[in-house]
């Protein structure tokens, strides 16, 4: 990552009417963002999990951009059919980011379209209105109120929008995902479970509070999943409530590993399995897990 790139104008900037030192919003060379995802086709429904992760840095017209990888599940299903979901794995490149310290904003680049555009403008305070993110959703909504999240021992301020649930994140991005837009049409939706760096995760809860023309028995609320994910290691279950015998299955459906889960808090130590695709089962919950 290139440091004095993004790290030269660091505390020389304040939030306005917040009157604190702003932070750097340079992305941690080790971000992952956990998501999830939802797309209505005409009678065909997507549901992704996945996650979304910085991936170094290249060169785009003479500037410095880190590259975004995702990586997880695409789950097809039909409506009002009984057929179950067809999983189709997501392992892709999707764009690249460009801090800009000086604006405080983000840029991103997305292959096969003709210039950068603006992901997020971090330069906000009460009474703001989103210059814009990509896409036709983020122009025109107005910081209502501010508050702040802690990662690790660093405070990250939040803005919170004149949209239902939603808010940006400084240097995080949205409760709509990395790129997730900021409308809730009921065609798609997005949110973002939790961001991570090394020592450090932020619960979000993207989903908490979204409201969308969908019926409640397609969308319920806050969506379980495993983080982090993919995982070297401990895996921990978020908003999974069930307790007890824990299966994992490799990508074959052969039992590989059990595991007791006493408490909502307790890990899954996935460190003896082999580098793969596992499903992870305790009671009536099921996921995905991608072992490295």
């Amino acid at each position: 990552m290139t440091i004095l790139f993004r790290s030269v104008f660091l505390g020389l900037f304040l939030l306005g009417a917040s009157g604190a030192q702003a932070q750097s919003i340079a992305i941690h060379n080790d971000a992952v963002w956990h998501e999830a995802f939802w797309l209505y086709d005409g009678l065909t429904v997507h549901q992704s999990t996945f996650t979304c992760s910085a991936d170094g840095d290249t060169l785009i017209d003479g500037l410095v951009h880190t590259r975004i990888h995702q990586l997880g599940v695409d789950s097809i299903s039909t409506l009002g059919s009984a057929d179950p979901a067809v999983a189709v794995p997501l392992d892709r490149y999707l764009g690249a980011i460009r801090v800009d310290e000086v604006e405080r904003r983000w840029y991103v680049y997305f292959d096969g379209y003709p210039n950068e555009l603006l992901l997020y403008d971090f330069d906000l305070t009460v009474g703001a209105t989103t210059l814009g993110i990509w896409g036709d959703c983020g122009v025109g909504f107005t910081v209502n109120a501010m508050d702040s999240v802690l990662l690790g021992s660093t405070w990250h301020d939040r803005y919170h929008l004149d949209l239902p649930g939603r808010f940006i994140i400084e240097g995080v991005g949205s409760s709509a995902g990395l790129f997730g837009q900021l409308c809730q049409f009921f065609e798609e939706f997005s949110c973002l479970h939790m961001y991570e760096q090394p020592g450090a995760l932020l619960p979000v809860d993207g989903c908490g509070t979204l409201n969308t023309s969908i019926a409640s028995a397609v969308h319920t609320g806050q969506q379980a999943l495993a983080y982090p994910n993919p995982t070297t290691g401990l895996v921990y279950l978020l908003d999974v409530p069930e307790l007890g015998a824990v299966e994992v299955h490799d990508g074959l459906g052969r039992p590989v590993m059990q595991a007791m889960r006493t408490n909502v808090g307790t890990a899954i130590d996935l460190s003896t399995l082999a580098a793969g695709h596992y499903t992870v089962r305790v009671g009536a919950w099921v996921g995905r897990v991608v072992k490295e």
